[in-house]
Formats: structure tokens, sequence, C-alpha cells
């Protein structure tokens, strides 16, 4: 796990991604949002992190080795904490939308993800009340890119 950025006023948000380069882009641009950002590279190092802390918000890849995402999410609502989950995926495939919101996600972006529709995703998912987002309309979740913020 690594911490980047530490502003207390903010809230923690959890980063797992087994793509190191997306990984520590995201983190990288979440803590421009001034938000604390823990990055796991596996859902075993991230569910291990469980026993000492639990993030305000989980943004979570759809595609990884050891666990998918999908998994992870059944895995943490059967067994808990319930936390705000953000799924990301490069491979929009029919019914995947739903089949995350119906496990409970709060959003569902599509890679490359446009740091403004991420900001939204995060705010809604720890409950601040200015964003309102769209559920399974990946379309309106495209523009940008991660590497326009390196």
């Amino acid at each position: 796990m690594t911490d980047v950025g530490l502003p207390p006023q903010r809230e923690t948000i959890a980063v797992l991604d087994d793509d190191a380069s997306v990984r520590k882009a995201l983190a990288r641009l979440i803590a421009t949002f001034s938000y604390r950002v823990q990055a796991y590279g596996s859902a075993s190092e991230f569910l291990e992190s469980l026993k000492t802390s639990v993030p305000d918000c989980l943004i979570l890849d759809l595609q990884m080795d050891d666990m998918t995402g999908l998994e992870l999410q059944h895995h943490l609502d059967s067994r808990g904490p319930r936390i705000p989950t953000i799924v990301l995926t490069a491979q929009d495939e029919p019914g995947t939308c739903d089949r995350c919101t119906d496990a409970g996600a709060v959003a569902f972006l599509v890679k490359p993800i446009a740091k403004d529709k991420l900001l939204k995703a995060i705010e809604t998912a720890t409950g601040r009340p200015s964003a309102v987002l769209s559920r399974c309309s990946p379309s309106r979740m495209r523009a940008g890119s991660l590497s326009s913020i390196d």
C-alpha cells in the first residue's frame, strides 16, 4: 500500500488496480483533489488492509488477476464492510454496468477516465451533495484521459 496526500479534513479513497501505472496515475490525480489516497495492487492486499482501516470510498478496476472487481464487490457485500465503490473498466461489455451497479457500485466509469467525471463519482460516493451521476451511461463517462494529468 502507498499513501499519497495527507489532508486530514478530506476522506480516504482506496485505489485498487493491478496495473501499476494506472494505480499511480489515479492516486496522483485523486490526491490533487485533496483526498487522502491509499493505493493497492491486488484484492488480497486491499482486503488485508481492512483489518486496520476502512476507506470512505473504493475505486476498483474490474479486470484483475487475483479477484475480479465484481467478485470483490460481492465479497464485501456478503462479509462487509460496506464501502461506496466506483468501478473502472477498459472493457465495456454489455450488461457489465448493470451487474456492477446491481452489486452496489455508485458509479461505473470506462477508461480512459475524464478527471471531472472521476471527481463527480468520488463526490457521489462520499456523499457530497453537489454531484449527480448518470448510472450506466458509459458514453457520458469516456471523455478525457488519465494520461492528460502527467
